[in-house]
C-alpha cells in the first residue's frame, strides 16, 4: 500500500498505524518495526519514525531504547490514572449536555444503543460505544472539552482492545449503564447524569484491570 495525499507522509503513516491499533489489529505489546512498516506502506523509514514519535505523544506507542517501538501495554496503575482523568472530564461534559438536552436528541442515541444491544462483534461494539459517548458529549456545547475527551477516548480504545473478546463483554450490564446515562440526560438531571457516567467508567476500568491482572498472572 503506497501512501500519497496532500497531508504529510508522516501524518498518513501515523493515521494508518493509529487505525490499526484502535481496531485491535496491532495488539498491546506488539513490536512496530520501522523497516517492515516502511516497506509495507511504500515509504522511507524517516516518516515512519516521525509517525511513531507522534503516536507516542498520543499515548498509543512506547519507544524503548532496546526494543524499539511497541504498541502501548498499560499497567493497572496506568489504566486507573488514565480513567481518573477521563472520569473528571466526562462527568463535566455529560452534566453540561444534560443541562441543555433537547427531546429530539434522544432518538439517534437510542438507535445507537439498539445497535449495541443486538450483540455485534466486539470491534463494532467498541465503535458504537465510542460514537454514543462522542455524540452525547457533543451536546454539551463545550467544543474544547469534547476534543480533550476524544483524545483520551482514542487511547482508551487501545486499552479496551485488550478486553475485546466477545465473551468478555458484559453487554447486558453495559446496556443498563448506557440507558441510565441517556435517561438522566433526557430528564435534564445533570447530577444524575454525572453520577451515571462516573459509575459506568468506574465499572469499565475495574473490568479491564481484572483482565490485565489475570493476563499478568498467566
Amino acid at each position: 500500500m503506497a501512501l500519497t495525499a496532500p497531508r504529510t507522509v508522516a501524518g498518513q503513516v501515523a493515521e494508518h498505524l493509529k487505525a490499526e491499533i484502535l481496531a485491535g489489529d496491532r495488539a498491546p505489546g506488539t513490536r512496530l518495526p520501522q523497516v517492515e512498516i516502511a516497506r509495507t506502506l511504500g515509504v522511507s523509514t524517516t516518516p515512519v519514525r516521525e509517525a511513531l514519535a507522534a503516536l507516542q505523544r498520543e499515548g498509543l506507542v512506547t519507544l524503548h531504547p532496546q526494543r524499539g517501538a511497541v504498541v502501548f501495554l498499560p499497567s493497572v496503575d496506568d489504566l486507573r490514572e488514565h480513567y481518573e482523568i477521563r472520569i473528571a472530564l466526562e462527568e463535566l461534559a455529560v452534566a453540561k449536555a444534560a443541562e441543555r438536552f433537547e427531546p429530539e436528541w434522544a432518538q439517534p442515541l437510542e438507535a445507537l444503543l439498539e445497535e449495541m444491544r443486538t450483540g455485534p462483534q466486539a470491534d463494532r461494539y467498541l465503535a458504537f460505544n465510542q460514537q454514543f459517548h462522542s455524540e452525547l458529549y457533543a451536546r454539551s456545547g463545550r467544543e474544547r472539552l469534547v476534543e480533550m475527551i476524544a483524545g483520551l477516548r482514542d487511547a482508551s480504545s487501545a486499552y479496551l482492545n485488550i478486553f475485546r473478546a466477545e465473551d468478555d463483554f458484559p453487554v447486558e450490564h453495559l446496556d443498563v449503564e448506557h440507558h441510565e446515562i441517556l435517561q438522566a440526560c433526557v430528564a435534564r438531571d445533570p447530577a444524575r447524569a454525572s453520577s451515571a457516567v462516573r459509575d459506568h467508567l468506574t465499572r469499565t476500568v475495574d473490568r479491564v484491570a481484572k483482565r490485565l491482572e489475570r493476563d499478568a498472572a498467566d
